[in-house]
């Protein structure tokens, strides 16, 4: 006797999950410190290690990609080029494993990349966090002013108001039945995109 192969899920029209926000309270309160620290920079929120490393040997991707598409740091700091300059673990109730916090400490010191683990409750001085990520020359310059950090933030609010409205588009789309007819009549198979871990792609020509 065979056993019968079990029936393929299809995609529901309504799916079973909700939003939820990004950080918690205590990485929400890292997050408006550093944006303070880096008001320079950009502050991306639980970005895998994966997007920005790559294998010295391209053969040899899809092995460690295994090894670290699970390993993310809370926030990822990067300049306008897209170069990430530091990464920062907020330390939660049940703390940070040590060999977790090993691991991205050697991955990243070997990458060049400053890694900090702080707490809510006792943040470091701005300027040694500066210094660390951005070397001493970084004393040196100062960050934008305020009217340079208010004409950022009324850049960003523009921003955020047009991805409001395109989500709501989209959002009205998928409940009238106009998404993407592959995914209204598809099965649930995995989708995996492509990852720049796993091959160079245009924006890996340069050095970063």
């Amino acid at each position: 006797m065979f056993a019968k192969p079990s029936a393929k899920r299809r995609l529901p029209a309504q799916w079973p999950v909700n939003p939820r926000p990004l950080a918690n309270s205590s990485e929400r309160q890292v997050w408006h410190w550093l944006q303070t620290v880096f008001p320079d920079h950009h502050i991306m929120v639980k970005l895998p290690v994966t997007r920005f490393t790559m294998p010295r040997q391209p053969g040899e991707g899809k092995d460690w990609f295994e090894v670290l598409s699970g390993a993310y740091c809370s926030f990822t700091i990067c300049n306008n080029l897209g170069q990430v300059v530091g990464c920062v673990d907020v330390m939660s109730r049940n703390g940070l494993s040590r060999g977790n916090r090993q691991l991205k400490q050697t991955l990243l010191a070997q990458c060049g990349i400053g890694y900090w683990v702080l707490s809510p409750e006792s943040l470091p001085q701005a300027d040694a966090l500066r210094a660390e990520f951005l070397g001493a020359s970084a004393l040196d310059s100062q960050p934008p002013r305020h009217s340079q950090r208010a004409e950022l933030e009324s850049v960003r609010h523009q921003l955020h108001e047009v991805l409001d409205r395109n989500r709501s588009f989209r959002h009205h789309r998928a409940l009238d039945g106009h998404g993407d007819d592959a995914l209204q009549d598809g099965e649930v198979t995995p989708w995996p995109q492509a990852d720049s871990f796993l091959g160079t792609l245009d924006s890996r020509r340069a050095p970063l």
